[in-house]
Formats: structure tokens, sequence, C-alpha cells
């Protein structure tokens, strides 16, 4: 492999990527000047100590040590939080964060099972860490405070609530659960999907309404990067607890995606608000217009979604990874994945990305609109491939001319024969 080969790959995703639209749940696009850190000398530096303390082991340190500390309060101040770790590297480090800080030696920890929208990951993490996993009882769809109430009666150890949403259509009832567990019990929300509603004043306030602590990654409807997590809480003895294990997992927590969730948070502290709400009012915009069109939306009778999420059950249409075939032709780039209570796969959709890019309302109808007419046939996908161009050209921007391929293009012929690996 050499650097025209790797060019090439690049430039090939680049131009298949740019010309669609992506509603990913899990992903979002970055800010501009967040690109601009990756490009800088703090993406091959160390960063240890805070702003102010000069560590002579890794001198020079000083300013990259300040920006995180600024960073931490900016995302404290969108949380509630008094405390903010920025040390994680990506949601699952977060979680590993977590579990070891939060959970004491012989805790029973409660999570949600995959079956019931939790992440696959938090099971197994747990059990790796030598702690005893249950799954939180359901029912309808939202957890049955009843039967956890006697579950945690029952058990004589500490025991951790861990909310970890990979599905997240609506908020937790986060003050029933606290009734339910009493005091004695930790719980931890992972706000891995919803941080950057929960920042700008929607889908709900963990840390007001029970929650000890909240964490997560910070590129799905926050805006970036997927190389950082965070953790924040108010409670003093938990934030030293997590500092310390973060400590202990997470050496070098990277500068350069440190400098690109500042820029991230920086943006999140000025636009935070009518993104959020934005976001917000598309995904119902986008279920209402698919389930007008004959689409089957999952919780019509609840409203359909809370969130950035929407959920569709295509089954009874096509099979899910048929519909995202079809959505592929087009231009749109969805998840065909299991959904909760359904038999069959579903779609999963997400419409931050959009949202953050510049959809509004109007642009979410006509998009529904147009998925329906793709997933029932009635629009063959060349011809809506057309209709997503004009859609991108209204709303979006073009791709920049800061590329990686471009970046790439650039460098000396010199180190095109073979990539360096040392």
């Amino acid at each position: 492999m050499n650097i025209a080969d790797i060019t090439d790959a690049l430039t090939r995703f680049e131009q298949q990527d740019a010309g669609r639209l992506h509603l990913i749940a899990s992903e979002n696009d970055l800010p501009a000047a967040a690109r601009a850190a990756y490009l800088s000398p703090a993406l091959t530096r160390y960063c240890f100590g805070s702003g102010g303390q000069p560590n002579w082991a890794w001198p020079g340190r000083e300013p990259l040590a300040a920006l995180e500390d600024a960073t931490c309060a900016g995302i404290g101040a969108l949380l509630g939080a008094s405390a903010v770790s920025v040390k994680p590297l990506s949601g699952l480090s977060a979680m590993t964060v977590a579990l070891s800080a939060l959970a004491l030696p012989s805790a029973t920890v409660f999570g949600l099972a995959q079956a019931d929208g939790g992440h696959g990951s938090t099971e197994f993490v747990t059990r790796r860490l030598g702690l005893t996993w249950q799954p939180l009882p359901t029912w309808g769809g939202r957890i049955d405070t009843d039967v956890l109430a006697r579950r945690v009666a029952a058990g004589a150890g500490p025991v951790l609530i861990y909310l970890d949403a990979f599905m997240a259509l609506f908020p937790h009832d986060l003050a029933a659960i606290r009734a339910a567990v009493g005091e004695r019990a930790v719980i931890h929300y992972d706000a891995s999907h919803t941080l950057g509603l929960i920042a700008g004043g929607q889908f709900q306030d963990p840390l007001a309404e029970g929650a000890d602590s909240l964490g997560g990654s910070v590129h799905k409807t926050w805006p970036g990067p997927p190389g950082k997590g965070i953790l924040a809480t108010n409670h003093p003895v938990l934030a030293r607890r997590i500092d310390e294990h973060a400590t202990g997992w997470i050496s070098h927590s990277h500068p350069a995606d440190l400098a690109a969730l500042a820029v991230s948070t920086a943006w999140m502290s000025e636009h935070g608000r009518d993104y959020a709400a934005a976001v917000i009012a598309n995904a119902a915009t986008l279920a209402a217009g698919l389930d007008g069109a004959g689409i089957p939306v999952c919780a019509r009778e609840a409203g359909h979604t809370a969130s950035h999420q929407v959920w569709v059950d295509i089954d009874p249409i096509c099979p899910a990874e048929t519909a995202s075939a079809r959505l592929w032709e087009a231009g749109i780039v969805v998840n065909a994945i299991d959904i909760p209570y359904l038999r069959a796969p579903g779609l999963r959709l997400g419409v931050q990305e959009l949202t953050f890019g510049g959809f509004d309302t109007a642009a979410m109808g006509e998009l529904a609109a147009l998925m329906a007419d793709v997933l029932t046939q009635r629009t063959p996908a060349a011809a809506a491939a057309v209709r997503v161009a004009d859609l991108r050209a209204h709303y979006l921007p073009g791709p920049g001319a800061g590329t990686a391929a471009d970046y790439l293009a650039r460098l000396p012929a010199a180190d095109s024969s073979t990539v360096r690996t040392s």
C-alpha cells in the first residue's frame, strides 16, 4: 500500500459520501473549526497536569491543559454539573470508567438488555469487571419501577443503575427510578445518544431529575468528535472516583480530540438551544411525514418520538436490508437493525446530522415524502437521487477544499512508495 493508493481510496469514499443524506442516529458532523485541531501539533502530543501548573516531565503543555479546564467548565455549564472529566476516548471508554468508578466491589449493576434498547457492550464490560449484571425490568417499553424496587430491596450489596439507551425515543422517568431504588443506589445516565439534546435544554435534565452522574460519547446529538467521551456529576465523592479511575484507565487523553471537543462545546454554548429544538422538531416532522405516507412508524400512540431517533417497522413493506438498499441507491443512508419489540429488523433513523447541516422542517417533510416513495417503489431510485441532490444543494454546504484526500495529495512524492510504520 502506498500514499497514492490511500489517496485514491479516500477520494472514492469522500465522493460517495458527500452526495448522500445521512440519517444514521449515531453519527454527526463537526463544526468546521474542529477539523483544524487534527492538523495542529496537539495531534502528536501528550498533556498532563492542569492549566497554570507546569509539569516539567512534559514541559510546555500549559495551553493544552488550560484548554481542557475551559472545556470542562463549558460542558459543566451546559449540563448543570460541577465536575466534568473529558479524559475518556469514546463512549465505550466513558462506560468502562463509569462502571469501574461507580460500581463498588460486589455491586450489582442493573442495565437495559439489548432487546430493550440497551448497548451491547454494557453487560460484557460489567461482567469482565467482575460485577454482577441484571437486566432492568421493563413493561411496555418503560422501566418497570415496581419490579425494580422489589429486586433492589431483595439484594444486600451496593447497586448501580446504569441507564444506557442505545435505542432512545423517550426520556427515562428518573424520579420514579430514584424512588424505586432509594438513595443508597447510584444512578448513572449514559447520554451518548441524547447528550446534545440535554445540553440544549430538550429531552430531560438527568442531574436535576435524580441521576448521580451522566456521561457518554459526544458524536451523536452532540457534534463531535468521535474520539472523546465525557463524564459529569455534582457529587464530590463520585467526582474524585471518576477522576481516579479515568486516570487509571486512560494514559493519553488525545489533546487534538480535546481541542475539537472544545470547539464543539463553544458551538453548543452559542447554538445548542436552537439546534436541540430544531432536532426535536425535525424528528417529529420526519416521523409524521412517513406515517402519513403509509410507512409504519413505531410508537404512534406516544407521538412517535421525543428525541432525534425515529423507528420504522418496515418489514410489512419489505425486509429492512432491502429498504436500506433502496434508500442507498437514492442517496439516503439509514440503519437497518434490530428494533426493540419488533419481530423483524427495522430502520432506525436519526435527524441530528441533517439538522446540524441546516435542514428545517420543510426540508424534512420533503425528505419524508421522498423516502416513502422510494420505499414503496412509487419513485425509481435514480429519479429520487436527483431530488436528493437538489435537497443537498439547497440545504447543505458542499464538500470543502480541505478534505483528507486533498491533504494526502499534497504530501511529498518521496513518501509515495510505501506507508511509514515507524
